[in-house]
């Protein structure tokens, strides 16, 4: 009897460490997939919802939970891959001193990779839960992760499979937030859409790396960093920052939903290229890391502009 009093009263007493645990071990799940881009993805689909069924207020109040539940699967499923790059990440992410949980040590990628396989799963029931076109985007959503993280494809090794899956990935959240506010497809989310997403993929996935440089190297990579000469590169990105910045006012001229969106698209463009024109690789990683912050501000206010032109005043 002594016996089992004990391995019952021991097995009473981990009950709440385990609980202890478990939260520690989601919460250092949730900062290893980042949660500025977290808010970033929740922002964007909000945004595209905006867009395309202004104004909010005319929504029937019935519909509002089904919204909730299709942000909720799209908020799993971004959770979903970035900590799963952050598993496939953990040694660079150590070498470029970026300091996340699991490279760090202080989440096993074992627990990361659980917590990945649930995730993708409640993502894809409360995507069914919404329609199959939801489920659809959010299998998309999370096969272009998978493809961009793991072997064999590790597309986040090449620069234009890095490029095309973060491109691919702005596209499927921006539709996601139509899907979800079941609206019709109008000019204006599809150009803010377009826009938004060339710049992830033809800005943020090229200025990210500045910073990366050692791991990179050695993950022997083929990003652009180390394919093509610095110069040229950052002069590259400045023209191509340039180049959507301007496709979006262009849009904005002749859709005047987007004119929230395309001045301070204009003003983080000018910042973007003064930064990526003045720092260096070898800077240190607060300054290099400049041109990829100043990218991510913009791309911010830009959608916190669309959404502004969806709210009723």
């Amino acid at each position: 009897m002594a016996i089992d009093s004990t391995t019952s009263g021991h097995h009473w007493n981990t009950k709440p460490y385990r609980i202890v645990n478990l939260a520690r071990t989601l919460r250092l799940c949730f900062v290893e997939s980042r949660p500025f881009v977290q808010f970033m993805f929740a922002l964007r689909f909000v945004a595209a919802s905006a867009l395309a069924a202004p104004p909010f207020a005319s929504i029937p109040s019935t519909a509002w939970i089904d919204y909730a539940v299709a942000l909720a699967a799209w908020f799993l499923t971004t959770v979903c891959v970035y900590l799963m790059n952050g598993i496939a990440d953990g040694e660079n992410d150590r070498i470029n001193g970026v300091g996340r949980p699991i490279s760090r040590g202080a989440l096993d990628p074992r627990d990361a990779a659980t917590v990945v396989q649930l995730t993708a799963v409640v993502a894809l029931l409360l995507g069914l839960h919404i329609g199959i076109s939801m489920a659809a985007l959010v299998l998309a959503f999370l096969t272009l992760g998978y493809l961009y993280s793991m072997p064999p494809t590790q597309l986040s090794r090449s620069w234009f499979g890095s490029s095309a899956i973060v491109t691919l990935g702005g596209l499927c959240t921006y539709l996601a937030g139509g899907v979800a506010i079941r609206a019709q497809l109008t000019p204006d989310p599809v150009v803010f859409a377009v826009a938004m997403s060339l710049w992830m993929g033809l800005v943020g996935a090229v200025v990210k790396d500045f910073s990366d440089v050692a791991g990179d190297r050695a993950a022997q990579r083929r990003v652009l960093t180390l394919l093509v000469g610095e110069m040229p590169l950052r002069k590259s990105v400045a023209a191509a920052t340039c180049g959507v910045a301007t496709g979006l006012a262009v849009g904005a001229s002749h859709l005047p939903s987007l004119q929230c969106a395309c001045i301070p698209m204009l003003f983080g463009a000018a910042i973007v290229v003064g930064y990526t024109l003045t720092t260096r690789y070898r800077d240190p990683r607060p300054v290099s890391r400049r041109p990829y912050r100043a990218f991510m501000i913009t791309q911010m206010a830009a959608n916190v502009g669309a959404l502004i032109s969806g709210v009723p005043v």
